[in-house]
């Protein structure tokens, strides 16, 4: 299961597309043990974990995460403890405007859905709770009816289509989604009902898990609502700082959630795990130390990170050396070197050839410098000449520092203690720069 020609590179290089047990040929495949055990400590935690219990994962835009979580999901021993249900947020609201109000309902549409998977029916005190919030549904934010076009739908489709819901509530669940998703409006006035009633809100995500639990007897339920670590600054600097308390009073429901970069870099990131739970963070893969050379354990990452595109292409259709170039201005990142392969494949079939060589890989390499370096301007090129020379940030973690984080510009690194390090596509251009603020800084003088 590999691409036996260039135009077939597309296909096994998705980076949109994280692998996932669920489909065996493409895992045994193409996943590697990266040797990174920040989620066999979210397992082993879990595994020992009383009900409520709640933690944080994060890393870095394409290193792996959601790979990783999804080893998690489909881990045996997880699945004998724990029925999961899972929340793709990107999927089902805007993760750059999601504020804790509909994350609570969105939660309980979730329960909902389980329970009429499971034909589990809850009590009246809460099918009449259910029911009395309808009218805010019908007369404020006008939902009628739904379509059910979502994949958390799906059972939805198939109650309707046999005479109705069995539970309250789930017909408003497509549309509802679908209006949180596109219209700021809608999202206000959701806001402006619950917000004022947060106590109200929360003691319904309990009670509904509380009265589902009761009747579920054969496992525990682990909610993992993935997609928060798109969030954007602002909205995640509510959701896990200044609401990150309500989210631990919900104590009865057991969480794992994703959290963005922006709080894991924050002065509040120790506020928001204190309210909610430990903070696992994916390191990158390192392919170079400090003194940017290779050790014993960098040429491993090195033979890794090979191996993960071997897997997925016939050696014959890239040269060593082609290869050898992707993996070092990858900088460890599988989202990157995905790319990079994508291009370099792209640009190889068009000039006719059968395999990637070094000059397509140059080629792909500065179309990506070009697009990197294009947004920065001349903070974030001083900010990048301090990371290169001191190996970390040396002022306060801003706007431009966390842009600079946020968009692969810099990527930080842990072997004991953590470093950073400028992302390989920009270091010519990084030179380009140090001779032009020099030569500016000279002639002031």
């Amino acid at each position: 299961m590999k691409a036996q020609t260039l135009g077939e590179v597309i296909k096994y290089f998705n980076h949109q597309r994280p692998l996932t047990p669920e489909r065996k040929e493409e895992w045994k495949s193409f996943y590697i043990d990266t040797l990174r055990k920040e989620i066999d400590r979210i397992k082993s935690e879990f595994l020992k974990a009383a009900c409520g219990h709640k933690m944080l994962f994060g890393g870095h835009a394409g290193n792996g995460k959601s790979t990783e979580l999804n080893k998690f999901i489909h881990d045996t021993q997880i699945k004998r403890k724990y029925e999961i249900i899972k929340l793709e947020i990107q999927e089902i609201l805007n993760p750059f405007d999601i504020e804790i109000v509909e994350l609570l309902l969105v939660i309980c549409f979730q329960i909902l859905t389980f329970a009429e998977e499971k034909n589990i029916k809850i009590s009246k005190y809460l099918d009449d709770r259910f029911r009395n919030m309808e009218g805010f549904f019908h007369d404020t934010l006008k939902i009628e009816t739904t379509h059910l076009k979502t994949k958390g739908a799906e059972v939805a489709v198939k109650t309707e289509a046999g005479g109705g819901f069995k539970l309250p509530f789930l017909k408003f669940k497509a549309d509802f989604l679908a209006k949180m998703r596109g219209e700021a409006e809608s999202r206000k006035l959701v806001r402006k009902e619950y917000r004022p009633r947060m106590n109200e809100l929360i003691e319904l995500v309990k009670d509904l898990m509380a009265d589902v639990k009761a009747k579920f007897k054969k496992k525990e339920i682990l909610i993992i609502i993935d997609g928060l670590d798109r969030t954007s600054v602002q909205a995640a600097e509510k959701l896990f700082a200044e609401d990150g308390q309500i989210i631990a009073l919900i104590d009865n429901v057991t969480m794992l959630l994703t959290v963005p970069i922006s709080i894991i870099h924050s002065v509040k990131s120790p506020i928001v795990e204190n309210a909610i739970g430990k903070m696992h963070v994916l390191k990158n893969i390192r392919l170079l130390n400090r003194e940017k050379k290779k050790d014993e354990k960098t040429e491993k990452n090195w033979e890794l990170m090979k191996d993960a595109v071997l897997r997925r292409l016939e050696p014959q259709l890239i040269t060593d050396k082609a290869l050898e170039i992707a993996v070092h201005y990858s900088g460890g990142v599988f989202r990157t070197l995905i790319e990079l392969i994508v291009s370099a494949a792209v640009e190889a079939d068009v000039l006719g050839s059968n395999s990637i060589s070094e000059k397509d890989m140059e080629g792909a390499v500065k179309e990506h410098r070009i697009k990197k370096a294009r947004p920065l301007n001349r903070i974030h090129w001083e900010i990048l000449l301090e990371i290169d020379q001191h190996k970390k940030f040396t002022g306060k973690m801003d706007e431009k520092r966390l842009e600079l984080l946020l968009g692969l510009f810099a990527l930080e690194y842990i072997n004991g203690d953590e470093w950073y390090s400028v992302n390989p596509l920009l270091e010519s251009r990084l030179e380009e720069w140090r001779k032009l603020i020099e030569a500016k800084e000279k002639k002031e003088k």
